[in-house]
């Protein structure tokens, strides 16, 4: 995949994320899964092999088997869906499947994996968070760092929650407060009826926010495209070099550069300005390691027409290829990782078709 260096097998897992134990399997599935399985599901259409893996999908998170967790890449697509039908029927599924709950967002945990990585240089001392930060979390805002679900300062929270639910014509169930709650994360993933409302458009609504971010993003790697045709024999073995050091820089470089300041030090002095050393730190993140092997993927060819959907794809990867189980991606994704060595090392179950994930569901034990 464009490095004619040998890549470590290890890998430096960051201390201060908590994983959750097995089971239950975590599974990660692509946006374009619970779109096929929410057409599947209302009968909009009927995509081949849906039929199979959506009562299979139903069955696992039902007996507890498996979760499946979203990432912030869900969100950010959603706001592509323009039809607020449709957004609504893609986030029923999603909260069935999920219970809003969310993947620590990416950087959050390359910040924990940074930390980790640094403290294993010979003189550095990062004090640990305290409480190890939680892989998985409840709500969207969870994904982007954030403690989610609704505060009130009501002396009965439920009775708050019963007549708030009853106002808005929601039917308050058993638990008001976890009902608001799940109403909440429900109307942030749909959002708005009308994206023109004036209403909202003068409050600051603003979709494009996103788009504009990711979008600056790719030209980044378009960027790159141009530099690298202009000194094309870095495809050729220098790739992975050239795409670690951009990570550090452009992903990486802000919290990085705040860690090694606080140490009155720089990356390149702990590092001892050794190439060898470079490739070693970068390559032991795991999110880091996902996401430099797709790019270099990506980059080995100069015609690849840079989206917003490759940097959303990884995004996801990265976070999902390393701390999940079973992830569901689509085919140009999926077969760059499954054609890469060096992400073996996470032994991450990468199915092809919706078939091969029921298989795969099915086969995995009952909980205790």
């Amino acid at each position: 995949m464009g490095t004619t260096y040998q890549i470590r097998s290890d890998i430096l897992w960051p201390t201060d994320l908590h994983v959750p134990s097995r089971p239950p399997a975590i599974v990660y599935m692509d946006m374009f899964a619970y779109i096929n399985l929410s057409d599947c599901a209302t009968g909009r259409n009927n995509p081949t092999g849906y039929d199979v893996l959506l009562p299979s999908v139903r069955r696992a998170r039902n007996d507890g088997r498996a979760v499946f967790p979203l990432s912030t890449s869900h969100v950010i697509e959603l706001c592509d869906i323009r039809q607020a039908k449709l957004r609504r029927e893609r986030v029923a599924m999603m909260e069935e499947l999920s219970g809003f709950t969310y993947l620590l967002g990416r950087p959050y945990i390359q910040e924990l994996e940074l930390e980790t990585a640094l403290n294993d240089i010979a003189g550095v001392s990062i004090q640990p968070h305290g409480q190890p930060i939680p892989l998985i979390g409840e709500s969207v805002l969870w994904g982007f760092g954030k403690q989610g679900g609704l505060v009130t300062n009501a002396p009965d929270p439920d009775a708050m929650a019963k007549h708030a639910c009853e106002q808005m014509g929601i039917e308050p169930g058993a638990e008001p407060m976890a009902t608001l709650n799940r109403w909440a994360e429900r109307e942030l993933l749909a959002g708005p009826e009308d994206e023109a409302d004036p209403e909202l458009l003068a409050a600051g609504y603003n979709p494009r926010v996103w788009r504009d971010v990711q979008e600056k993003r790719a030209e980044q790697e378009r960027y790159l495209v141009g530099q690298l045709d202009i000194e094309p024999k870095y495809r050729q073995g220098r790739l992975r070099d050239v795409v670690n050091a951009r990570e550090l820089e452009i992903e990486l470089g802000d919290k990085l550069n705040q860690m090694t300041t606080a140490m009155n030090t720089s990356i390149g002095k702990l590092l001892a300005y050794e190439r060898t050393n470079l490739r070693d730190f970068a390559d032991r993140m795991p999110s880091t390691r996902v996401a430099v092997t797709l790019k270099a993927a990506y980059h080995k060819n100069n015609k690849h027409d840079w989206t917003t959907n490759d940097i959303h794809d990884i995004d996801a990867m990265s976070i999902a290829v390393p701390y999940t189980d079973a992830v569901f991606a689509d085919k140009a994704a999926r077969d760059k990782l499954a054609g890469s060595r060096e992400l073996a090392v996470f032994d991450t179950f990468l199915p092809r078709t919706p078939q091969e994930l029921a298989g795969w569901l099915d086969n995995l034990p009952a909980t205790e």
